[in-house]
């Protein structure tokens, strides 16, 4: 069982700590993030979720996401996410963190980042095997995938604010 730790609504550590199996009482927070990652054509690599009913959105693609364990920083969380669902190395200065949002009434506080990199698809492997297939889309196909529902819902409004003005952007390495 994995241990988070309790924020309020300025983002403090209230020094409370919950198992991830408990309810997060009113006012308080729990921090997640959520890693998009664009490569030099202003590709976004997705990652498709295995059918285990255990997990969040079964089947569904997905962006790369964890909630940070007590004792964790979000910076190290991100490193740690992306090293065990697809098995790729990332460094603190390839993560851009782009937004911090509190998820009412889901009592989350949601970091977003960005990484531009190039990853070739046939290094990845699957480590946690919460995924079963990845691959780089472009901006069309990404709005093709949101119109047949093959995203997470939860994740349009984040690919909306977020990544589509990232890939729309002329120059995404700045």
């Amino acid at each position: 069982m994995s241990k988070w730790d309790l924020y309020d609504s300025n983002f403090n550590n209230t020094g409370i700590i919950i198992n991830n199996t408990d309810e997060i009482p009113d006012g308080l927070y729990h921090y997640s993030i959520n890693v998009w990652i664009l490569n030099s054509k202003k590709q976004l690599l997705l990652i498709r979720n295995t059918l285990n009913y255990n997990i969040h959105y079964p089947g569904f693609w997905n962006s790369i996401n964890g909630n940070v364990l007590s004792g964790d920083n979000q910076i190290d969380t991100c490193i740690k996410s992306v090293k065990s669902k697809i098995g790729i190395q990332i460094s603190k200065s390839e993560l851009r963190k782009i937004d911090t949002k509190l998820r009412d009434p889901y009592h989350y506080i949601y970091e977003t980042y960005i990484i531009n990199k190039d990853i070739d698809l046939n290094e990845i492997c699957f480590v946690d095997n919460t995924a079963v297939q990845v691959k780089w889309i472009d901006l069309n196909e990404l709005y093709n995938m949101i119109e047949n529902g093959e995203i997470a819902w939860v994740l349009i409004p984040r690919i909306e604010e977020y990544v589509i003005p990232f890939m729309k952007e002329t120059n995404i390495n700045n």
